[in-house]
């Protein structure tokens, strides 16, 4: 992460202060509402609330972020010339957005730049972004964990790969730590087996397996793999 002068944000590999030479004035990030469901029963007092009984809980919309920085000695001539480069690399198109603060996350989000001067010296840059509504683990399961974005406090350490199964006949346990919100997960295996998961048992082909009927839950999730050889577990999740 950049020194304390250099503080910004990253939109896929482009830096706010290393590429454009902006100075990050002021953040906020905007919390997804969430998708209530409320049913009137007749007779009845106040509304059903069913927000959470379909889908596997509560569901959010999304989320903005906002982004203002300041130019510094900033003609109008380099203004102009400014804008047109920011909005080249990223007006109106999708990034994986990364605050330098919260460096382990990414936000997924489209953006729209606006612009303000009123003076030779100084001008101001505002970047909205409209965001899916969990930050996303950096690292992925498989991936090595990193030391300059890892929490110390609240991080979880997920090692996932090249795990040997060796139980032809009974069940061998992998436990996977679930997040507030689970990408996909899935499995990548060099020899045909089962894995079992709450009761259920899927077939694992040689390859790659996305794991549709998988539904990972926030804490500790325990499969149970029959079969011989080795497999990689690919997940990724994420957090409001």
């Amino acid at each position: 992460m950049p020194g304390n002068a250099e503080i910004g944000v990253s939109f896929d590999d482009m830096h706010s202060y290393t590429d454009w030479g902006l100075r990050l004035k002021e953040v906020k990030i905007g919390i997804p509402e969430a998708k209530t469901v409320y049913v009137d029963v007749p007779g009845s007092d106040g509304s059903l609330d069913l927000t959470e009984a379909q889908n596997g809980g509560v569901k959010y919309g999304m989320r903005t972020l906002e982004f203002t920085f300041d130019a510094r000695n900033c003609s109008y001539q380099r203004w102009t010339n400014i804008i047109s480069r920011i909005a080249r690399d990223i007006e109106g198109k999708q990034k994986r957005i990364v605050i330098d603060i919260d460096s382990g996350y990414y936000y997924t989000g489209r953006c729209h730049i606006s612009t303000d001067k009123t003076n030779e010296v100084t001008a101001e840059i505002a970047i909205e972004c409209n965001c899916d509504p969990y930050k996303l683990d950096i690292t992925s399961s498989n991936e090595p964990w990193k030391w300059d974005t890892f929490n110390f406090v609240e991080g979880v350490i997920r090692n996932t790969s090249d795990i040997k199964i060796n139980n032809t006949t009974g069940w061998q346990s992998v436990v996977l730590d679930g997040w507030d919100y689970n990408e996909t997960l899935r499995i990548v295996s060099n020899a045909a087996m089962k894995v079992r998961y709450r009761n259920y048992i899927f077939e694992i082909a040689v390859g790659e397996n996305i794991m549709y009927d998988i539904e990972l839950f926030e804490g500790k999730n325990e499969l149970f793999f029959q079969g011989s050889g080795t497999i990689t577990l690919i997940h990724r999740g994420g957090t409001l």
